[in-house]
């Protein structure tokens, strides 16, 4: 697929699978947006990539549409958009010392 000069919008870009997804899109010469909550993360990944670093909550509508208009106002109508935002813990529902914390699973799970 050739992204070269296409407009691109990376959800959970502060880090891991969004940080490399954002990393390979500029590579191919997409103008990318990352976002994320983590704002030292997009900032970081933003500032490596020569992208745009937006602070977006994806469960927050009103966040997503002030950075979508923020990443058009940037570069564009976004051709791609990639989701690898997520909230994910290193815990078990039921571990020894018992269940996991109610508010942070259902996090995870809404």
């Amino acid at each position: 697929m050739d992204v070269q000069g296409k407009a691109a919008v990376v959800t959970g870009g502060g880090s891991g699978l969004g940080a490399a997804t954002a990393r390979l899109l500029a590579s191919k010469g997409a103008k990318v947006a990352v976002l994320d909550v983590n704002e030292d993360g997009i900032k970081a990944v933003a500032g490596e990539i020569g992208g745009l670093a937006i602070k977006c909550d994806v469960t927050d509508e009103a966040s997503v549409r002030s950075a979508l208009e923020t990443a058009k106002a940037a570069h564009g109508a976004a051709r791609i958009v990639v989701n690898c935002a997520g909230v994910a813990t290193g815990e078990r529902i039921v571990g020894r010392e018992g269940p996991s914390d109610l508010a942070r699973f259902r996090k995870v799970i809404e």
